[in-house]
């Protein structure tokens, strides 16, 4: 009797062991990056394997620009499957128009996370009918925090200046 008990105890705490740790919730996080400007990411289903993952984003940022005193104000939406292992993520997203590199941590309850985000996106110059350059405008590294938005909540990011149309 005591040998089945220890192997029931056993098993159990392999389980347990083997039991991934509270998750984030599937829904919208919104929130903002260090300099104010609105950020969302969407956690979803990875129709691939399951796994909860990011499938879309909605990024604004003010970045400015490499060899002027012109800053790029503007925001970005698109999808993406990055999956979420151990409440984290990093990923880049690579584009014509940007380049977001970006990591995020989940919290142990799944409410919030914070992170990380360099955003990177060219613009015509001068802003005009008649540009005669392009510019890289670049913002730098700073933090993002963002929340588990109500189910009822529409987001959408805060953006300072002219918005580019979603892709």
């Amino acid at each position: 009797m005591k040998s089945l008990f220890s192997a029931c105890g056993g098993a159990l705490l392999a389980a347990a062991l083997a039991t991934p740790a509270a998750a984030q919730e599937a829904g919208v996080y919104a929130g903002t990056s260090a300099d104010g400007v609105g950020i969302q990411f969407t956690v979803g289903t990875d129709s691939g394997n399951g796994d909860l993952a990011l499938t879309s984003a909605g990024i604004g940022f003010s970045a400015p620009c490499k060899n002027s005193t012109y800053v790029l104000n503007t925001g970005w939406g698109f999808g993406l499957t990055a999956d979420i292992v151990n409440r984290k993520v990093k990923y880049v997203a690579i584009d014509n128009y940007f380049v977001f590199t970006f990591s995020l941590d989940f919290s142990a309850d799944g409410q919030t996370a914070t992170g990380t985000i360099i955003s990177v996106s060219p613009t015509l110059s001068p802003v005009s009918n008649k540009p005669k350059k392009a510019l890289i405008c670049t913002s730098p590294k700073q933090t993002l925090s963002l929340t588990l938005q109500p189910a009822s909540a529409k987001v959408s990011p805060g953006f300072k200046g002219p918005v580019q149309l979603y892709r």
